[in-house]
């Protein structure tokens, strides 16, 4: 049987064409299809090819799939237009409504063509989902716990979770120590990815390290200098999310974005817009006790001093009197002022040395416990400046010579 003498045989452009025809038929007008870009990528003549796919209910396999083309005149518009309404830009793992043509293509087949996105039903899925994690945050009863944990009185112990080259990383540290006065702030980085595919792994491993010698710090600080909502979405993870409300010591977040608040940030213990922030408000949480200690110090110093100086005067006023009323007795009476002394006056004098020496002793505890010198034992140290203690920098100006009192020794130094 030859190709000449069957009529029912035809040629394979020919089926192709039925095809075409077929479904242009058919599929003639534009349909919104909603689906999650599986695969994405710009061809070098400004061509953008997709690959969509729909997913099975809480799974990641496919149930259906397609390809798909925005051609070059019409991604030039849609691409500028869906980054600037969504804040983020066309990637794998994102869920768009798309305006659809469908076509075949004889070399090719079946594709869709897309002509338009709806930016707005992405934002609503991202903010779906988010409201998701939040209730599933709640509903597992862990959405509060690292905001019931209070910050310690010095947190100068840092696990930081950031990149060694991040930019915001650099600001905090800068910050920190930069910031007179300088504290005693301990640093230790835990280097993370914080973007894209690998970034919730990442953090996630940090956290878990950090928390196997936990004892060692006093604060978790998250950086991140800012970024688009799709850099940023690794903080909206559940599980990220879940790791970090649950983590025993208080985290501090400075992730660096302005506009929407991450479920991260909602779950620890301290939001704080950038890293610069994140550092200033450690600072201020040092320098409030820093302040307290030394005028608690100051008012014991002084206290106990009065309270010395009035007892010295009590007892040279008692001595006087004493004095005076035993040669008044003894010119009267000694047998008199024997009896009067033993009697009277050496119980009440003895009963009075007692007690002047329980309060000389309180005195002596309360200095001891207030002496500079223990303080300077933590890491602190004394100015002076013409035999002055200097409590404000504005006491100071360029070139004015001071002494700085350590715990061990004493130098001298110049003002600049």
């Amino acid at each position: 049987m030859t190709e000449a003498t069957n009529k029912n045989i035809i040629t394979l452009l020919e089926l192709q064409t039925m095809i075409k025809q077929g479904l242009n038929s058919l599929f003639s007008g534009t349909y919104q299809v909603m689906a999650i870009i599986n695969e994405i990528k710009e061809n070098i003549s400004g061509h953008c090819y997709i690959e969509l796919v729909e997913h099975n209910d809480g799974s990641t396999i496919p149930k259906a799939k397609i390809s798909a083309t925005i051609w070059s005149y019409t991604y030039r518009m849609l691409k500028p237009y869906f980054e600037s309404e969504t804040g983020m830009s066309l990637s794998a793992g994102i869920k768009i409504l798309v305006s659809v043509q469908i076509q075949y293509h004889e070399l090719y087949g079946l594709s869709l063509n897309i002509i338009d996105i709806d930016p707005t039903y992405t934002i609503g899925e991202i903010q779906l989902q988010r409201q998701k994690t939040i209730k599933k945050l709640i509903d597992d009863g862990v959405f509060d716990m690292n905001k019931s944990l209070s910050i310690p009185v010095l947190p100068l112990r840092i696990a930081i979770i950031s990149s060694a080259s991040a930019a915001g990383y650099q600001d905090f540290i800068n910050q920190l120590y930069s910031t007179e006065p300088n504290y005693n702030f301990q640093t230790t980085l835990f280097g993370a990815t914080l973007q894209g595919k690998d970034a919730e792994t990442s953090i996630i491993a940090a956290i878990d390290e950090i928390y196997n010698d936990i004892d060692s710090y006093d604060v978790v600080v998250v950086i991140r200098g800012g970024g688009s909502i799709s850099d940023l979405a690794c903080f909206d993870s559940y599980n990220l999310a879940s790791c970090i409300a649950q983590i025993p010591i208080p985290v501090i977040t400075g992730i660096g974005h302005d506009k929407d608040i991450s479920v991260v940030d909602m779950v620890a213990n301290t939001m704080q817009k950038t890293p610069t922030a994140a550092a200033e408000f450690l600072i201020d949480c040092v320098a409030e006790q820093d302040i307290y200690i030394n005028e608690l110090t100051n008012q014991v110093i002084t206290l106990a001093n009065a309270r010395l100086e009035n007892t010295k005067y009590e007892l040279r006023n008692l001595a006087m009197c004493l004095k005076n009323t035993a040669l008044i007795k003894i010119e009267k009476d000694k047998f008199f002022v024997h009896n009067f002394f033993n009697q009277q006056l050496k119980p009440l004098l003895a009963l009075r040395f007692r007690e002047t020496q329980k309060q000389l002793n309180s005195y002596q505890i309360q200095i001891e416990l207030n002496n500079p010198q223990r303080i300077l034992q933590r890491g602190y140290a004394i100015v002076t400046h013409n035999d002055k203690t200097v409590i404000s920098a504005a006491q100071l100006k360029s070139n004015d010579e001071i002494e700085i009192r350590l715990h061990k020794g004493k130098r001298a130094a110049v003002v600049k």
